[in-house]
């Protein structure tokens, strides 16, 4: 899908959608336990459905009624190696190898677009000593499969820090449902670590025990069940970190619907805007940027990779040298991130380079536009281009707008409603 973009000013409130993050542990928790759960606030998008489709193939039931979701769990349902398409969801993927490990005895993962290419040598390394068999090939249909075969054992698992944090939920989400004790060690530095504490809220609110014996080493009781809990997905501080950053450039926008005391990572945000000399405003879970961003700043977003574009963005139309540290990981996402935002930053008249894992930045006045941007197939490329674009002095021309879907369907009518301008 092609779309043009014309600079634009922005106006309104919204009100954040649901948390990704939470929402894909808040339906593994139900679906791994006995009876119903409802989820309200819940929304669509392919991530999630990935998730869903996950579940199901391992025995769950699901229903859809408004912006609640009801999940009947599949405690006591057996399969054997199910077929589990994951999309392009690299959570959906790390958090089932080792819960179909446990449930079913392995299964089939089928991968699309470039989440054939992200790591998973660090289940390979775990796993295949103990007996598991680990294939990756490709199916009829091109898309790539990652055969599993094999239990996965209780015993002493490690974990170097400066792994993806979703191959530690996959292992907190699994090992409790094992006849015997495990224990699970993460190595300092730990990156991402909110998302793990994410993890570990879920578990405790669906009535598993995990208990921390030394920071980032936990004990975990084997013979657990999932208990269902009903509650309201909090919303995203992910999202609502594009529509902020617009907001530190200038733009007359404010978030509802976001918890103060949130433990997402990426709430991490507001420091970095107020490092860029901005003044926020938190009032009864509505955030509003009081004062612009006004100075580039050296930032580390090795915790928060996912909102390293939006502040790139920032730190461009910043006076003087920005830095954006430990950006590594912005590789491995649906297109090299790292990569593509310098790519679409100079496109749009920026002055950036890439350092070894960082983004550099000099601050230049304005954003021409004036041309056709790829958004390479990622939900966050399309996001970072629009605000850009509302930015410039010419219009944008954006292709590829439908990878939106994979993770906020409505965000193109959302900046509409603000009053911006797309065609």
């Amino acid at each position: 899908m092609q779309i043009e973009i014309l600079p634009s000013k922005l106006h309104g409130t919204v009100h954040a959608p649901a948390s990704k993050s939470e929402a894909h542990r808040r339906m593994i928790c139900a679906g791994l336990a006995d009876g119903s759960t409802k989820l309200h606030g819940f929304m669509e998008s392919e991530d999630m459905a990935a998730t869903r489709a996950c579940l199901k193939a391992l025995g769950a039931e699901f229903s859809l009624e408004g912006d609640t979701l009801t999940i009947r769990g599949t405690e006591g349902k057996k399969r054997i190696c199910p077929v589990m398409d994951c999309g392009e969801s690299g959570s959906t993927l790390r958090f089932f190898v080792p819960i179909a490990m446990v449930k079913c005895g392995g299964g089939i993962f089928r991968m699309h677009g470039r989440l054939g290419q992200r790591p998973m040598d660090v289940y390979r390394d775990l796993f295949v000593p103990q007996g598991t068999g680990w294939r990756m090939g490709i199916g009829a249909d091109g898309a790539a499969e990652l055969h599993v075969t094999g239990h996965l054992q209780p015993g002493a698992y490690v974990l170097p820090g400066n792994v993806s944090s979703q191959f530690v939920s996959g292992l907190l989400f699994a090992l409790p449902l094992l006849e015997d004790d495990s224990t699970l060690t993460v190595k300092p530095p730990v990156e991402s670590a909110g998302y793990i504490q994410m993890t570990l809220c879920a578990l405790k609110d669906s009535g598993i025990q995990v208990h921390e014996t030394a920071p980032y080493t936990w004990l975990i009781p084997g013979k657990q069940r999932y208990c269902t809990e009903e509650g309201t997905l909090t919303g995203d501080y992910s999202q609502a970190a594009v529509l902020l950053c617009a907001a530190a450039l200038g733009q007359d926008v404010a978030v509802d619907g976001l918890s103060a005391d949130s433990i997402q990572g990426d709430r991490v945000l507001l420091e970095h805007l107020r490092a860029l000399g901005a003044e926020i405003e938190e009032k009864g879970g509505c955030i509003r940027v009081v004062k612009p961003a006004c100075h580039g700043a050296e930032l580390d977003m090795s915790s928060c990779p996912d909102i390293a574009p939006m502040l790139a963005l920032v730190c461009q139309l910043m006076p003087g040298e920005s830095r954006l540290k430990g950006c590594g990981r912005l590789r491995l996402k649906e297109c090299d991130r790292l990569t593509t935002t310098k790519k679409i930053l100079r496109q749009l008249g920026g002055d950036v380079l890439v350092a070894g894992d960082d983004l550099v930045l000099k601050g230049v006045s304005k954003l021409h536009g004036g041309v056709t941007v790829d958004a390479k197939e990622d939900h966050r490329m399309v996001m970072l281009t629009v605000m850009a674009a509302l930015q410039c002095e010419e219009p944008v021309t954006l292709t590829g707008a439908e990878s939106i879907n994979k993770s906020w369907p409505e965000f193109l009518h959302v900046i509409t409603g603000l009053g911006g301008k797309i065609s």
